[in-house]
């Protein structure tokens, strides 16, 4: 039974830990604005690595490139929401094409996962090496924060870690899991997608509506590389892992707000966690989503999808005083804006529209008020997979 256990345990780190932390490197290549806050204290460092010989092969890939320097949070971020989306690209063409496909999603998905997260340790090996330094500029550091600012952030993780608690020991009644959550155990028992009803258990037609949306499939998946129960997996693991992500991205924006002032982060992590924690005023608040619904799409929509459109957008948008972001590739934070488009449709079908809306507006502000009309091509470029997904509803609800 410990042998089984610890088996499990290692194929959910596998699955929802380092795989995302992996594929993240990718992007993190080419994300400017997200050093660390020590980044300057090795910019002589940096200067070193570029005027050092070059090596070819293998060496060259590994050591002979230039550090990058970037929050470990914003790269598990940005990889684990690239994660959702491949599986959204994988599994709706099985799901809209076979009805007894959930294997072949789980083949097809479990070796992309293998393959992005290899590619991301080669090509990314920059950005671990400039994390690796990091560390140690922050060991070195002579000045540490004050207690006040120790304080804040003890706080704040407190706060953050009562929640993961209460969501894991208390059992939250919700009617949609009768759909949900059966419609994830219905797949990863039976290997049927979307053909067989929840509340009967008697076959159907697809429902296209919620076929799109595969966040449930995913959870199915879960489910069969790691042995648990689907229901497990919605109602306990998930919980604990897409609570502290949430925060993560809330420490990547509050970071950009205040310009790296750790004290003033801390202090908006703490109201966020207030508002969070008695934020449920009815059954419909954001609040009561995110902490009593986290394994649902409309949770994940909400929290998770449009917090990472409002990071993205504010580091695209960043120019800085000195203007220190000008010219840096920017192709991070494109991929991460269209990956976030597909994961907000395979949250729900709606979410599609909803950020893409978001997004319209936002980018029409901001292009405005920086005078930057180009901009609004590439954040056009980006809603265009979520206009793919609304368009193959659009399709099958009128034929």
């Amino acid at each position: 039974m410990e042998e089984k256990q610890m088996a499990e345990l290692l194929a959910a780190f596998a699955v929802l830990i380092a795989a995302p932390f992996c594929i993240g490197l990718l992007p993190a290549l080419a994300m400017p604005g997200e050093k660390t806050a020590w980044h300057k204290e090795r910019t002589g460092e940096n200067r070193r690595a570029e005027e050092k010989g070059r090596t070819a092969g293998i060496r060259r890939l590994l050591w002979k490139r230039t550090p990058v320097s970037v929050c470990p949070a914003a790269v598990y971020a940005a990889g684990f929401v690239t994660m959702l989306a491949v599986f959204q690209i994988v599994a709706v063409p099985v799901i809209l094409l076979e009805t007894w496909g959930f294997p072949r999603i789980v083949t097809i998905y479990s070796i992309l996962l293998a393959v992005l997260s290899a590619a991301g340790l080669i090509f990314g090996f920059p950005v671990l090496r400039g994390m690796t330094a990091d560390a140690y500029a922050l060991i070195a550091k002579k000045k540490r924060p004050s207690v006040e600012t120790a304080l804040y952030w003890v706080i704040a993780v407190g706060l953050i870690l009562f929640q993961m608690y209460m969501a894991y020991t208390h059992e939250f009644f919700d009617g949609d899991d009768a759909y949900y959550v059966a419609q994830s155990v219905i797949a990863e028992q039976t290997d049927v997608l979307y053909r067989i009803l929840p509340y009967t258990g008697l076959s159907t037609a697809l429902d296209y509506r919620h076929a799109l949306a595969a966040l449930p499939i995913w959870e199915a998946y879960l489910a069969r590389i790691t042995g648990i129960h689907p229901a497990i997996i919605a109602h306990s693991v998930l919980p604990l892992l897409l609570i502290p992500l949430t925060y993560l991205v809330y420490y990547r924006i509050g970071m950009r707000l205040f310009k790296g002032a750790f004290r003033k982060t801390a202090v908006f992590l703490i109201l966020v966690s207030l508002l969070q924690i008695f934020g449920n005023t009815s059954i419909y608040t954001n609040a009561t989503f995110f902490l009593m619904r986290t394994w649902q799409g409309k949770s994940i929509l909400c929290n998770l999808v449009l917090l990472t459109a409002v990071w993205a957008l504010l580091r695209l948008w960043e120019t800085g005083a000195d203007g220190e972001q000008k010219g840096k590739k920017q192709a991070g934070w494109w991929l991460l804006m269209a990956a976030n488009n597909v994961t907000a449709a395979m949250a729900t079908t709606m979410g599609a529209f909803l950020l893409g809306l978001f997004i319209a507006i936002a980018g029409l502000v901001l292009a405005i008020r920086q005078k930057r009309p180009g901009c609004l091509i590439p954040l056009a470029a980006t809603c265009l997979p979520g206009l793919v997904y609304l368009g193959i509803y659009a399709a099958v609800a009128f034929l």
